[in-house]
């Protein structure tokens, strides 16, 4: 599939916008939109029952996911969101008084409240303090001390775009037998990413960024280790095998991580989801990278070349499909680029312009423009 082939699935595109904001929500592609309507014709006249097919399509989609992610199919489910599925491993776990738990100062929330929450049962929050933006691995395993246990990091952080060195930490985590907990919102699915390779025990993704499906889905990766921690917090009707069998049996759960769903399932979410991986992969994880990764160098070139200060790392190998910069009087530069329909972020007064695999250069060209016309 080529760039212009896959442009013309996004309807948006068919317009004078540039669309370049996917690290806060991303459009919905035709194919998506078509996979969520034929659930909803499929619910109205035919299958008005969504068991069994609809709980087949779910197989399919965490068999898509877990292959994305090298994972089992065993280990994935769906959540609401990213914090749905860290409050999973926070509340799960069985915290001690003076337990402690290392976190960053340039986190997005939703991978910080779940654990700050667990102050009120006596565990300690630990809060690397980045420096010049950047989360060195050497600095984060510096802090480790025998009291950590777990350890949560963004595959890629939301302001910075930074891309953590997951293999690298989580080599090290591993070795002291410290939980490696990963918020993958912002590096699904065009980064390549591995959960054995970085000895992560738990992931948690939101679906309505990167992965370009509705909002309100998400799933979890949860590692065997992580699923024998973890004290179920909550319990439903599909959380034990056997489902249908409806007699109450709290201790037989499901071997898998599906045993967090609890309950019926956001199907018609799930449709779009499972056609949004299908539409990726057929363009390719790797092409997507290699235009994304081209994309962002092309803009941090421009914007070094007339002294900006950009804060993403320029090195190929830390950074995703996020460019962050400083700029003067940042708040009228982001109103007049939406004038000119340029969509991008302003985050903690610096502008953040994010591309995904269908947008192209004369996109970022015109955010170049527009900000030194």
């Amino acid at each position: 599939m080529t760039i212009a082939e896959a442009r013309r699935k996004f309807p948006h595109t068919w317009t004078d916008m540039a669309y370049l904001n996917h690290a806060a929500v991303s459009p919905l592609s035709f194919p998506v939109r078509e996979a969520v309507g034929k659930y909803m014709e499929r619910r109205a006249l035919l299958g008005i029952e969504p068991f069994p097919w609809a709980m087949e399509m779910g197989h399919r989609t965490r068999a898509l996911i877990a292959d994305l992610i090298h994972a089992s199919a065993e280990d994935i489910a769906f959540v609401m969101n990213t914090s749905d599925g860290l409050n999973i491993i926070a509340n799960g776990i069985d915290w001690q008084a003076g337990d402690h738990i290392l976190l960053n100062d340039i986190e997005f929330p939703s991978n910080v409240y779940p654990f700050l929450n667990l102050k009120r049962r006596g565990v300690t929050i630990d809060t690397l303090q980045t420096t010049n933006w950047r989360i060195a691995p050497e600095a984060l395993i510096d802090r480790l001390d025998p009291r950590t246990r777990l350890v949560a990091i963004s595959f890629v952080q939301y302001l910075t775009g930074e891309r953590a060195d997951l293999v690298r930490i989580g080599e090290e985590l591993h070795k002291r037998n410290i939980l490696f907990v990963v918020d993958a919102i912002q590096g699904l699915p065009h980064m390549p990413l591995d959960v054995q390779a970085a000895h992560i025990d738990f992931l948690s993704a939101g679906s309505h960024k990167w992965l370009m499906a509705p909002e309100g889905m998400g799933f979890i990766y949860a590692s065997p280790l992580a699923r024998s921690l973890i004290q179920q917090a909550s319990l439903g009707w599909t959380s034990v095998e056997d489902p249908f069998n409806f007699d109450p049996r709290p201790e037989d759960l499901r071997r898998g991580a599906a045993r967090y769903e609890n309950g019926t399932l956001n199907y018609a979410s799930i449709a779009g989801l499972k056609a949004s991986l299908e539409f990726f992969l057929e363009f390719g994880q790797q092409e997507a990278m290699r235009h994304i990764l081209d994309l962002t160098g092309y803009l941090i070139d421009r914007l070094e070349s007339r002294g900006v200060n950009v804060i993403t790392p320029k090195d190929e190998t830390q950074r995703a499909g996020i460019v962050t910069f400083e700029f003067d009087d940042a708040e009228a530069m982001h109103q007049r680029l939406l004038e000119k329909n340029i969509r991008i972020s302003l985050r903690t007064g610096k502008l953040r312009v994010s591309p995904h695999f269908y947008n192209t250069e004369d996109e970022l060209r015109r955010v170049y423009l527009t900000l030194f016309e």
